[in-house]
């Protein structure tokens, strides 16, 4: 399992998570950017080394074209996007055109999108948003080898994108079942920028965890949590 870090390129330089994994939040960047050529816009994201971006979804394919384009002089191979509300497949056979996989962004009250053949499928999944650490296995194990990314924040007052080792999620035991389970996509941290500066310090905290807790049993309450959902999911209770 990878740690990245989101960051938005309007607001944080590239010295500043400079041998830090990234993935770029540009939704902002390129509504205010969209007048740039193409090669302008490349250059100054490219200084990031990004593993990913997300992207706005727009309403043309001909904006979305210019998005893939651009994901293709960064040479990436998956892009994070909201599903459109229509043209599903216009949007699937741009990006395959551009070798590139589309990662849905989902929440727990958002269904996975139908992918018609022969399209690839990748979810990234939000896992604040599940409220609860049993809904959201109960989602990931039917699903888990088509979820590349999955979100990490923390919840206070209602309000995401707080740091992942102060709040009431205990993403350090979703590790460890994540681990246990051997799901090998990557954590993407996204904080609120006031927090950026934590980064670091929980991308290293939490790598060194992941590493140790391959070989940790799980807890005879998660196990019991895990066989109970899987038997469900089975059609066996």
């Amino acid at each position: 399992m990878d740690v990245l870090i989101e960051v938005n390129p309007l607001r944080i330089k590239p010295e500043e998570v400079s041998g830090l994994q990234v993935t770029l939040n540009t939704v902002d960047y390129i509504k205010g950017n969209w007048g740039k050529s193409l090669l302008e816009l490349a250059i100054e994201l490219e200084e990031y080394e990004p593993v990913t971006i997300r992207v706005p979804t727009p309403r043309r394919i001909k904006d979305f074209t210019r998005i893939m384009e651009l994901a293709n002089y960064l040479n990436l191979s998956k892009v994070i996007i909201r599903p459109p509300g229509s043209n599903l497949d216009e949007f699937l056979n741009v990006a395959a055109e551009y070798n590139i996989v589309l990662s849905w962004f989902i929440n727990a009250e958002a269904g996975i999108p139908p992918i018609p053949p022969p399209h690839r499928v990748s979810l990234t999944v939000d896992i604040p948003s599940f409220k609860g650490l049993r809904r959201l296995l109960e989602f990931l194990l039917p699903n888990l080898n088509i979820v590349s990314f999955m979100y990490a924040h923390n919840i206070k007052n209602g309000k995401g994108g707080y740091p992942i080792m102060n709040g009431p999620i205990d993403y350090l035991k979703i590790a460890r079942i994540l681990a246990a389970l051997g799901w090998n996509g990557a954590a993407v941290l996204s904080y609120r920028d006031e927090f950026t500066g934590n980064y670091r310090n929980d991308v290293n905290a939490l790598k060194v965890f992941i590493e140790s807790a391959g070989s940790t049993v799980l807890d005879k309450g998660t196990l019991r949590m895990l066989n109970s959902i899987m038997r469900r999911l089975m059609g066996n209770s």
